[in-house]
């Protein structure tokens, strides 16, 4: 049996974050990081935007999970940078049994879904917030959150200076200052050469000491009373099998393996699996006219002028009751698919790819339900994806549809095969609410505020599944704020631990 201070599951941005903030702030602690993938790129969960080609493509298919399951990006129809996850990288997160959400998929590798995401960071925004969470300690768990994740926003280059300039009229008088459109946060951290080096959990984790297992799945947590005690591993090349004892444990898989880890182990609160949410999205593709390059004032191939394949990212914020959606814009040489130029006017600023988020509003109907027969390929309990996009989102679907219509004739016209369409269920990949965070003791929710699991006092959650709102905003800069919420919890229950140890032993 091997002994640890903290066991960490699942090394994606959130499981990265605890693990650099108990470091951080305990030195001495032992930390074990358990992974259910291989490692994929170099240093340890780097995003692979940062990888030439060839081992891009190798690392995404190294990431889609067991043999034989289908790639997520195989089942989608349209594959974009910054909307829809870039083709690879995933697989379906429950073949056969996903009937409600076609599009869900998951990634399995060191970094998690961090090594593949295209690292947009926007805060929350209205009743998009948690909201027994104080906004001053929410606000600072931000601040920290933004630091770790080396958030910024990127220099400009004039296409997108006019395309802000164009979008900003266009909501001029609707939205507030503080809301119209403007570069979106980002982590990542431009380079003097004018490169990006885009963020991933090896940008988070920094030097943080640690003994990282790849290639191990966590089988089932050991229950002693009100605490977990130990995890039981399982190495998948060799087969070899392992308890790991642990003063702490956190559980950062994502919202389908965190909660299938908990059903697994016996813990199973009737909130569990349920209140599943994503944002519904609606999609679009964008080319810019004239004016674009005109108020650019040059016309150079925007190719040209940036060294990555997306040249400017924009965010139209969520604003209750004015603007309910988010709106991603991605400036681009090249279009996401195939597109008959002659058909439509292509100018030498090209493309934007558009996309509105729209909420998902949270039901505990729509929910992960566990088998306690069958399994999935990864020999845990087969789960199965019971979800609907209900009236009351198609509704939302509609005005952010005219929304996106709208927002187009303001800077182009859509080609052919472009005009706003809604994506299937899933195609966001922004998973939420399967182990949702409450204040209200465990009646319809998993942890409490500290991502606490109600009824234990070392059992920690992380990831987008504890964010019990319906939002619109990507959701990794929240989950990671979570986390840095819940480390002075953490580090509370890990000292007193070792304090009550020897007075045990005695």
């Amino acid at each position: 049996m091997t002994d640890t201070d903290v066991l960490i599951v699942g090394s994606g941005p959130v499981g990265s974050a605890f693990a650099r903030l108990i470091a951080d702030a305990r030195p001495e602690a032992s930390i074990t990081m358990v992974e259910l993938g291989p490692q994929v790129s170099t240093p340890p969960g780097s995003n692979v935007r940062n990888l030439p080609p060839a081992e891009r493509d190798a690392a995404r298919e190294r990431s889609q999970g067991p043999q034989g399951a289908l790639s997520g990006d195989r089942e989608r129809t349209l594959h974009v940078e910054g909307t829809v996850i870039s083709p690879g990288g995933t697989y379906l997160a429950s073949p056969g049994h996903q009937d409600g959400m076609p599009a869900a998929a998951l990634s399995s590798c060191v970094g998690g879904m961090g090594v593949h995401w295209t690292c947009a960071t926007p805060r929350p925004n209205d009743d998009e917030r948690i909201p027994f969470i104080p906004e001053a300690e929410l606000d600072a768990a931000f601040d920290e959150a933004e630091r770790l994740m080396h958030v910024t926003t990127l220099p400009e280059n004039p296409y997108g200076r006019a395309i802000k300039e164009l979008l900003r009229e266009h909501f001029a008088g609707t939205l507030p200052e503080d809301r119209l459109p403007d570069g979106l946060p980002m982590s990542a951290i431009p380079q003097p050469d004018g490169s990006i080096r885009w963020g991933g959990a090896d940008t988070i984790l920094g030097d943080t000491r640690l003994d990282l297992r790849t290639e191990t799945i966590a089988r089932r947590l050991v229950i002693e009373g009100d605490r977990v005690i130990a995890v039981e591993v399982e190495h998948l090349p060799t087969r070899a099998r392992e308890t790991i004892s642990a003063r702490v444990i956190i559980v950062a898989a994502n919202a389908f393996q965190t909660p299938q880890l908990l059903w697994a182990s016996g813990i199973r609160p009737d909130a569990l699996g349920r209140y599943l949410t994503e944002h519904v999205l609606v999609y679009s593709v964008v080319a810019l006219r004239d004016e674009v390059v005109e108020r650019a004032g040059i016309d150079t191939p925007v190719a040209q002028l940036v060294k990555d394949p997306t040249a400017s990212t924009f965010g139209i914020p969520y604003t209750a009751g004015v603007h309910p959606y988010r709106t991603q814009v991605m400036h681009m040489a090249d279009p996401p698919f195939p597109v008959d130029e002659s058909s439509v006017h292509v100018g030498a600023a090209r493309f934007v790819a558009m996309g509105n988020g729209v909420r998902k509003f949270p039901r505990a109907e729509d929910r992960l339900v566990f088998s306690d027969d069958a399994v999935d390929g990864w020999g845990m309990p087969q789960l199965t994806i019971e979800y609907e996009v209900t009236e009351r989102e198609l509704a939302e679907v509609e005005r952010a549809s005219a929304d996106l219509r709208a927002v187009a004739e303001s800077i182009g016209e859509f080609v052919p095969g472009g005009e706003p369409r809604l994506m299937p269920a899933g195609t966001s990949l922004h998973y939420k609410g399967t182990v949702r965070m409450g204040d209200d003791g465990g009646a319809e929710s998993v942890v409490d505020d500290r991502s606490r699991v109600w009824g234990f006092r070392n059992l920690f959650l992380g990831g987008n599944g504890l964010i019990p709102t319906a939002t619109v905003s990507n959701p990794t800069l929240t989950s990671v704020a979570l986390a840095v919420l819940a480390s002075a919890a953490v580090l509370e229950e890990l000292d007193a631990a070792r304090v009550a140890e020897p007075q045990s032993a005695g």
